[in-house]
């Protein structure tokens, strides 16, 4: 080999390596001819979710949220934890277990939660908190409330139309302002459809026990004797009480109207209907809100019928409801979308 070669191999290599070199930057930095940079890979984000009276299997409202919050997941990436409803006095124990594993979001559901939320918010100041179907004023908490008024007026003048002897039945998971507003909304509805109805009114729980909402024994034992009544059709804005209710149907081969979720497949041939609340929802819009970064606190968001937050199950999919009634309702729909029905607001 030429000695004079010798030298000229060490550079050459010099300028492989720093060329190898200056290509590993370019990739690192992700910019090559233009090309957008790549990104590094987003936090997961942690939500922790409180549920309210009833917990998970009462097939509505909790069952709803927490199939939100699947399917934040599954999309979104996230990691989650859910904690059950302890009580009035322990909730706020179990919302500052929270939030001392610093989660990015603590959801907690309905007015149940409400106080709880309130009190640990104020002591964690830096926590971001949701809270949905109730709403708190706070700077670092985001509430989502739904207007039921229209949807469950649609319920009610339902429950008229397939009662044609005249009487029909509320059962209530608690005598609590919430379950108040939701009858107010429903009985203008059975007014509307039918002005001479006899409508029977029945709580599970009163004084303000809200244990109601999770007793079936006691929410079948009631419908069962407003059926004995009279009642064809029985709404049961009740939570998982409402599942009771619907044994009720199945034995007495009523109806009932359940409220949460679309129930109708737990028993086609006793559940009518259901108005829906979507708080699947507006759980996933609250996780999403927090992965983007547009998580709002301090601001109560409305969801109504207008705003697809609630509303009735298809009426065509349930063999109870005849093609009359299923007409009729369309119109009366039509006639509240368009504004030719006033509906009261519910006064405390």
């Amino acid at each position: 080999m030429n000695a004079s070669a010798h030298p000229a191999a060490p550079r050459r290599l010099l300028a492989i390596l720093a060329t190898l070199a200056g290509l590993a930057l370019v990739a690192a930095v992700g910019v090559v001819s233009g090309q957008p940079a790549v990104s590094a890979p987003r936090p997961v984000k942690t939500i922790a979710l409180a549920l309210a009276v009833g917990d998970l299997g009462d097939r509505a409202f909790n069952d709803s949220a927490y199939a939100g919050l699947q399917r934040a997941q599954s999309e979104l990436g996230i990691r989650f934890r859910v904690t059950p409803f302890r009580g009035q006095r322990r909730q706020p124990d179990t919302l500052r277990d929270l939030a001392q594993e610093r989660p990015d979001l603590i959801i907690a559901l309905g007015f149940d939660n409400a106080d709880a939320v309130k009190a640990v918010a104020a002591e964690y100041p830096s926590q971001a908190f949701a809270l949905v179907d109730a709403a708190v004023e706070a700077p670092n908490v985001a509430s989502i409330v739904f207007r039921e008024l229209e949807g469950d007026f649609l319920a009610g003048a339902l429950t008229a139309l397939l009662s044609p002897g005249g009487t029909v039945g509320f059962l209530g998971g608690a005598d609590v302002t919430v379950i108040r507003r939701i009858e107010h909304g429903w009985r203008q509805g059975v007014r509307y459809a039918n002005p001479g109805a006899t409508i029977l009114t029945e709580f599970i729980s009163t004084g303000g026990d809200r244990s109601g909402f999770g007793r079936p024994d006691l929410g079948k034992t009631i419908t069962a004797d407003m059926f004995a009544q009279g009642a064809e059709v029985v709404y049961t804005p009740a939570g998982g009480s409402a599942l009771g209710a619907i044994e009720a149907a199945q034995a007495a081969d009523r109806l009932v109207i359940t409220t949460g979720t679309d129930q109708r497949w737990i028993a086609p041939e006793a559940v009518a209907a259901s108005r829906t609340k979507n708080m699947g929802t507006a759980v996933f819009s609250l996780v999403q809100d927090a992965v983007n970064g547009t998580l709002r606190p301090g601001t109560t968001r409305e969801l109504g019928l207008f705003s697809d937050g609630v509303g009735l199950t298809p009426l065509d999919g349930s063999p109870a409801i005849p093609a009359e009634v299923r007409a009729r309702l369309a119109q009366i729909e039509a006639d509240l979308r368009a504004g030719h029905i006033r509906l009261t607001e519910f006064q405390p």
